[in-house]
């Protein structure tokens, strides 16, 4: 359990009063509160890396700082660059994961595919066709992004199965929730766009909100790991 720190308990209050200020529509406190949100959890993960810190994880979290902050001016205007902003982090975060997939076929020989691993991946391929129908699009280029975040989501998802049904480490958990967050808060986002509903913007804020943890927590157990065990 990680100790409550100054910025952990920054990260934490201003997550919870960004949450309901954004269901109860209140500009004024969602204004003040979500800047704070990414800068106190990258503040905490300089607080408790043990090593030289990751510049390529440290850019992926600037990128989400940049693009919620574009999304809090203005959604409408900013619309595609923030979906290109939020493109690049999840790349990122998918060569973390594919690093982490080599890493353990290195050391573990995988025999057969394990069932879960199929239900993962026919569960996000009917998720992502059941939200590519739902969803009415204003044009075909932005039909082209939810794809490609769709794609990327899948590949995330698949490779993050990998290595958490076929590694115990206490990272892969922290990795596991850190996808289902994203996938919660992306499909919630995009619903919410759509149809307005206060529950839909409750599990997207809350989602991306605790992704943020989840994702530096995930990235400090596997520092940790490497400093044990990498040269």
């Amino acid at each position: 359990m990680p100790k409550l720190n100054a910025s952990l308990l920054l990260y934490v209050i201003a997550g919870v009063i960004y949450v309901i200020s954004s269901c109860m529509y209140n500009e004024f406190l969602t204004l003040i509160t979500k800047p704070v949100i990414i800068p106190s959890i990258v503040f905490y993960y300089f607080t408790q890396i043990r090593r030289r810190s990751d510049d390529l994880f440290v850019l992926s979290l600037v990128l989400f700082f940049f693009g919620d902050i574009l999304y809090l001016i203005n959604v409408e205007d900013y619309y595609f660059f923030g979906l290109f902003l939020f493109l690049i982090p999840y790349l990122i975060i998918i060569h973390f994961i594919y690093k982490d997939f080599k890493l353990l076929l290195q050391v573990r020989q995988i025999k057969k595919i394990d069932a879960s691993l199929i239900i993962v991946f026919l569960t996000m391929i009917y998720l992502v066709y059941s939200l590519l129908n739902l969803i009415e699009y204003n044009s075909y280029k932005e039909f082209v992004y939810i794809l490609i975040f769709s794609l990327e989501l899948i590949l995330m998802s698949i490779l993050t199965a990998f290595v958490f049904f076929y590694s115990t480490y206490r990272k892969n958990a922290y990795l596991a929730f850190t996808v289902l967050s994203f996938i919660l808060s992306d499909v919630f986002f995009m619903l919410d766009k759509q149809f307005g509903l206060v529950v839909f913007k409750l599990v997207n804020t809350l989602a991306q909100t605790i992704s943020y943890y989840f994702y530096v927590m995930y990235f400090l157990e596997r520092s940790s790991l490497r400093r044990r065990y990498l040269k």
